[in-house]
């Protein structure tokens, strides 16, 4: 590399810090756009395949990733905000106290904390998500600008990435950029494919078993379905206990039979089957997705259960290239 595109280089990376700190606010909603943008290039190809132009597949692709954010957004904002009185009023109709017979011997759970920590935030969540809308709504147009820029340009970005690289690291950036595109597919594709069957199937039974807050519960399973190791089984467990200690045995078994079947079964069936459909992609141990997932989110709030696993991903992989002395598989390709 030559002195003057050291100076360019390293005046480059200055502006970029200077350019992180003044969009510091928008900062978290770019990184999401570009893994959205990851996850969209191969739909932006296939579109381009089809003979359309790469600005208007450009175009029509991120219209799909907006509109598929937005569904995403939906039973958030419909829960939290539209039903935050009905969830309010399941939790306050709750007696403070509730008897649990457990070997002959009668005890009392003190549901009150529970109620004073839980509704209270609920309704200031909800009120947050309305005042903050107009925020919400530019930082989603940035979104879809930012999303709308990496499919057009991609490929000038790609030489603007390889350019001040020698050609001996260009394998190992490839093997990067191959690792991200694995993990986003192999664990947040999936995950949301799963959370969203979850969702609808939830949504399914809770509604025909005539349950007061439906949405709420059917989201509550689509967001364990987020978690690392977790589906939406905890919940059903939880409920069919309730339905238990409370005396109604055929509410139990409806719960425990519809809810093992559709609520935990049909998304895992799902999410096996797109898996099979993506080649089965290689995703990050789930040792080290947990740690990324929750030290993320941890650190930087909810855009670190996104950076937090694919940061693991990058230094996992460089750690690979370096012990096999330049060999292009990630260490990090065991699943659980």
């Amino acid at each position: 590399m030559t002195g003057q595109r050291r100076v360019l280089l390293g005046a480059g990376l200055i502006i970029a810090l200077v350019g992180a700190f003044v969009l510091s606010q928008v900062l978290a909603t770019v990184v999401v756009a570009v893994a959205a943008s990851y996850m969209l290039v191969p739909v932006h190809r296939w579109v381009v395949g089809r003979g359309i132009p790469g600005y208007w597949s450009a175009i029509a692709t991120t219209m799909l990733g907006v509109l598929v954010s937005l569904l995403l957004l939906i039973p958030f904002v419909f829960v939290l905000y539209l039903r935050r009185q009905a969830v309010i009023d399941v939790l306050t109709s709750l007696d403070g106290s509730y008897p649990i017979m457990v070997a002959g011997e009668r005890y009392v759970l003190d549901l009150t904390p529970l109620q004073e920590a839980i509704t209270p935030n609920i309704s200031r969540l909800a009120v947050f998500l309305g005042r903050e809308l107009s925020v919400l709504a530019a930082k989603f147009i940035v979104y879809a600008f930012v999303v709308f820029a990496l499919l057009y340009y991609h490929n000038r970005l790609r030489s603007l990435v390889f350019g001040p690289v020698p050609p001996s690291y260009h394998g190992l950036i490839e093997t990067v950029h191959r690792r991200i595109r694995e993990v986003l597919f192999g664990h947040y594709v999936l995950v949301l494919i799963g959370g969203v069957t979850t969702y609808l199937a939830g949504l399914a039974v809770f509604v025909g078993l005539d349950y007061s807050v439906p949405y709420a519960l059917a989201l509550a399973g689509a967001v364990l379905w987020v978690l690392p190791f977790i589906s939406a089984a905890p919940l059903v467990f939880a409920l069919a206990v309730f339905h238990v200690l409370a005396g109604q045995t055929m509410m139990a078994l409806s719960v425990t039979v519809l809810g093992g079947l559709f609520i935990v079964a049909l998304p895992t069936f799902t999410v096996n089957l797109a898996r099979a459909r993506f080649d089965d992609p290689k995703r990050l141990s789930q040792t080290l997705y947990f740690v990324g997932f929750v030290g993320g989110g941890l650190t930087v709030g909810l855009v670190g259960f996104i950076a937090g696993p694919l940061a693991l991903t990058i230094l996992s992989t460089l750690f690979a290239n370096l012990d096999q002395g330049g060999a292009s598989e990630s260490l990090s390709d065991e699943t659980a």
